[in-house]
C-alpha cells in the first residue's frame, strides 16, 4: 500500500468560482440523496453491478493488444454452414436441416433462369481483355445485333467517348492484328463455350466463365463500363457451391447449400443490369476455373467440383418457400451456437435468433469458438484523426448465448474525443468477441469505477519499485497516475500506459510526499513533509515552496482531503483511532477532533457519495468500513474488495465525482 502519510486520493473538480462550487456542492448533495434512496430500494451492490454489465471498459494496454475470445464467423444469419456440416454428420437430411434454419418456410421449385452476375475486379473498369477457350472463337459485337467480329486470340477493350475500342493480338503483347469500335452503351462477349476475363493486355492469369459476357457503360465513372457474367442459374450454382461449402463436406450439408444459394440468388436484385455479385457482399462465385492464358496455351485448373455439382443436380430447382415468394436464405460459415435475427423480422420473420444444437459439433470447426489478437492500433483508427486511444467501451451486447452475447454498441474515448462505432467486428471474425487480460495484465494497474468485482482500467505505467500517487494533475476532473523515483516525477494524464506527459524535480529523495489541490484551483500538486513541516507547491514542477506551515507532531500519521467541501485540501493528523481534522492550510488547533476505528486499522480518504467532501474508510483486509460524515460511530456501509494483500489507490476514475478503489498488483 501507498505509505499511510502519502494522500491516496484527489476529488475531481472543475476550475469554477467558490460560489459556483458552493451551489454544485448543493446540487450534487440532492444528487447524492436520490442516490442514497435509490440503494434503499434496490441493494447497496445490485445497482452498480447491472451499470457494469451494460458498459465494458477497456483501457488501451501497454502491450500494444487485447487477447480475444470470440465465437462465430460472418453475420449469423439463417443457415449456419458450419452446423449444416455438423447436422449432416449426425445423421440428417438437408431438408431437415433446412426446416430448422428457416422455419415456417417450405420447400418449392423454380426453373433454370437466367441470372446476371457482375464481376466486382470489373465493376466498373476502364479495359479488361477476354478470350475463347481452347478450340473456340470469340464473338464480340453490340447487344441484339449481329457480332461485329469473331476470331480467336486475345481482346482488350477500352471505353471512349466513341464507344468501345476494340484491340485483337494472337497472343499476349503481340502485334494489333484487328482495331475497331464499338458504338453504344452495351456489348456482348461469346463463344462456344464461355469466355476468359484478364485485368490486362499483358497479364496471363485470369477467369473462365460460362455463359456470356456483358460489357455495361457505366453511368457514374466516364470512360469506364461493368463486366456482367449471364448464364443459367443452375450454372451459376456451380461456381457458387463450392466456394461457399468446401467440396469434401458431407453430400446433405452440400444439398442444404445448393438449395440456400439458389434461393439466396433469386431474391438478389442488385442493379438494373445486374441480380447479384462475385463477392461475400452477396455470395461468393468463382467461375468456371482459374486459367492462365497467353493467346496461345489456355490451360484452365478446375474451381467447380464433381460432390456439389451432384448436390446441386440432387437438388435441381428447389428452394425455400414463404408466403408466395422464394424465401430470402442468408447464411453464413457459423453462427457461434446462437443464430441471430433478420434486420427486418417483418418481412423475414423466418430468420430468427434461437440457440443452435449443431453449431460447434461438426469435426474440424475452428470458426465457432476462437481466439485472436486485437491490436490497440487497429481500434486507435476509429478516433478522431489524430487522436491516441485511451478506452475501448463496449456499450451494448444482444444477452444471447456465451460471453454477454453480440456487441450492438460501442466507442472509443480518445485523447482528443469520444466517439460511437458503427461497425463492431473491428477485423474479428464477427462481433461476438470480448477481450480477455493479455499476459502482461497479470500485473499492474486495476481500478474500478463502482464498487464491482470488474475492472474498468487496465494497464501498466512506471516500474515496479516507483512509488505511486494519485491526482487530477491538469484539473480535467479525473485522477490519473503519477509514479516518483527519488526527487524526479513521472506525470501521467491518462488512464494508461506509454511515457509520462510531465517530468520534474521537487524535494528530496526519501522525504514523504502528499498530494492535495491546496489553492482551490481543481488541479492537485505535491508537498512535501519534513517532521510537522509541510512544504506546499501550487504548481506542477520545480522550484521553492509557495508556502510552509507547522502542523501537529513529527510522529503523527497525515491524511489529506476536503473535510468541509470548500473545494480546498487540507491536512488531518491521525493518532491511534483519533483524527485532529484541519479547515485551512495554518499550524495551530484542529478544528474538529473525532475517534473512529481502531487504532491498528489502515485508513483510505475519498469522497465516496460523490457530495464534495471526504471522509474516511478504514480497511481490515479486503473489508472497507466507509463513513461519509467526519463523525464517531459505526460505518455507513461495510464492502468488501479485492484482496487482503492488494496495494489500493484511491480515485476518480472516470469523472463522475465519487472516488472508488484501483489496486497495484506488482509480480
Amino acid at each position: 500500500m501507498v505509505a499511510p502519510t502519502a494522500r491516496c486520493t484527489a476529488r475531481a473538480r472543475l476550475r469554477i468560482p467558490r460560489e459556483g462550487r458552493r451551489r454544485m456542492r448543493a446540487l450534487r448533495h440532492l444528487l447524492s440523496s436520490a442516490l442514497v434512496l435509490a440503494l434503499a430500494v434496490v441493494g447497496l451492490i445490485a445497482m452498480p453491478e447491472r451499470a457494469a454489465a451494460a458498459e465494458e471498459r477497456y483501457s488501451a494496454p501497454s502491450s500494444g493488444y487485447w487477447n480475444i475470445t470470440g465465437r462465430g464467423w460472418g453475420h449469423g444469419i439463417g443457415m449456419s454452414q458450419w452446423g449444416a456440416l455438423g447436422a449432416a454428420q449426425q445423421g440428417r437430411g438437408y431438408a431437415e436441416i433446412l426446416d430448422f434454419y428457416y422455419p415456417g418456410t417450405s420447400m418449392s421449385t423454380v426453373g433454370n433462369s437466367l441470372i446476371r452476375v457482375a464481376l466486382t475486379a470489373y465493376t466498373p473498369t476502364a479495359n479488361v481483355t477476354l478470350s475463347a477457350p481452347a478450340g473456340q472463337k470469340l464473338s464480340i459485337g453490340n447487344v441484339g445485333q449481329k457480332p461485329a467480329h469473331t476470331g480467336t486470340g486475345r481482346y482488350s477493350v477500352a471505353r471512349t467517348a466513341a464507344g468501345y475500342v476494340v484491340e485483337r493480338r494472337d497472343k499476349i503483347n503481340g502485334p494489333v492484328r484487328d482495331r475497331f469500335t464499338l458504338a453504344g452503351k452495351d456489348v456482348e462477349v461469346s463463344s462456344g463455350d464461355g469466355a476468359a476475363v484478364f485485368p490486362r493486355q499483358d497479364g496471363t492469369d485470369g477467369t473462365w466463365y460460362r455463359g456470356t459476357l456483358r460489357l455495361v457503360g457505366s453511368a457514374n465513372v466516364a470512360g469506364a463500363f461493368d463486366v456482367v457474367n449471364h448464364l443459367t442459374l443452375e450454372d451459376y450454382l456451380r461456381g457458387v457451391v463450392p466456394r461457399e461449402s468446401p467440396s469434401g463436406w458431407h453430400a446433405e450439408a452440400l444439398k442444404a447449400q445448393a438449395v440456400a444459394a439458389r434461393s439466396y440468388a433469386l431474391t438478389e436484385k442488385k442493379a438494373s443490369h445486374f441480380d447479384t455479385c462475385d463477392t461475400t457482399q452477396c455470395q461468393v462465385y468463382g467461375g468456371r476455373a482459374a486459367v492462365v492464358a497467353d493467346g496461345v496455351d489456355f490451360k484452365p485448373a478446375a474451381k467447380e467440383a464433381a460432390s456439389t455439382d451432384a448436390a446441386i443436380r440432387a437438388t435441381a430447382g428447389q428452394v425455400r418457400w414463404y408466403n408466395g415468394a422464394v424465401a430470402f436464405t442468408q447464411f453464413s460459415s457459423t453462427n457461434g451456437g446462437y443464430s441471430v435475427r433478420a434486420s427486418n423480422p417483418t418481412r423475414h420473420p423466418y430468420l430468427v435468433a434461437r440457440p443452435d444444437p449443431w453449431t460447434g459439433t461438426a469435426r474440424g470447426d475452428s470458426r465457432t469458438s476462437w481466439s485472436a489478437r486485437l491490436n490497440v492500433s487497429t481500434v486507435q483508427q476509429q478516433c478522431p484523426p489524430g487522436g491516441t486511444l485511451r478506452t475501448l467501451v463496449i456499450t451494448g451486447r444482444d444477452g444471447n448465448g456465451p460471453l454477454g452475447g453480440r456487441i450492438t454498441g460501442a466507442r472509443v474515448e480518445c485523447s482528443n474525443g469520444s466517439k460511437n462505432l458503427a461497425s463492431f467486428t473491428l477485423g474479428m471474425l464477427s462481433r461476438w468477441w470480448k477481450p480477455t487480460a493479455s499476459p502482461e495484465q497479470q500485473y499492474g494497474f486495476f481500478l474500478n469505477d463502482a464498487w464491482t468485482t470488474t475492472a474498468n482500467h487496465v494497464f501498466q505505467y512506471g516500474r515496479d519499485t516507483d512509488e505511486v500517487l494519485v491526482g487530477d494533475w491538469d484539473g480535467n476532473g479525473t485522477d490519473t497516475l503519477m509514479v516518483r523515483r527519488g526527487a524526479t516525477f513521472y506525470v501521467s494524464n491518462d488512464l494508461a500506459g506509454g511515457n509520462a506527459e510531465q517530468v520534474f524535480t521537487y524535494g528530496r529523495p526519501g522525504e514523504t510526499i502528499l498530494v492535495g489541490d491546496w489553492d482551490g484551483d481543481g488541479v492537485d500538486t505535491l508537498a512535501v513533509r519534513r517532521g510537522a513541516q509541510y512544504f506546499i507547491k501550487n504548481s506542477m514542477g520545480g522550484g521553492g515552496a509557495d508556502s510552509v506551515i507547522t502542523y501537529g507532531r513529527a510522529g503523527d500519521t497525515v491524511l489529506v482531503g476536503d473535510w468541509d467541501g470548500n473545494g480546498t485540501d487540507t491536512l488531518t493528523v491521525r493518532r491511534g483511532p483519533e483524527y485532529h481534522v484541519k479547515n485551512a492550510i495554518a499550524g495551530g488547533r484542529a478544528d474538529q477532533v473525532v475517534v473512529y476505528g481502531r487504532g491498528g486499522d489502515a485508513v483510505v480518504v475519498g469522497d465516496w457519495d460523490g457530495n464534495g467532501t471526504d471522509t474516511l474508510a478504514v480497511r481490515r483486509g479486503a473489508e472497507y468500513h466507509v463513513k461519509n460524515s467526519i463523525s464517531a460511530g459505526r460505518a455507513d456501509r461495510v464492502l468488501v474488495y479485492g484482496r487482503a494483500d492488494d496495494v489500493v489507490l484511491v480515485g476518480d476514475w472516470n469523472g463522475d465525482r465519487a472516488d472508488t478503489l484501483g489496486v497495484r498488483r506488482l509480480p
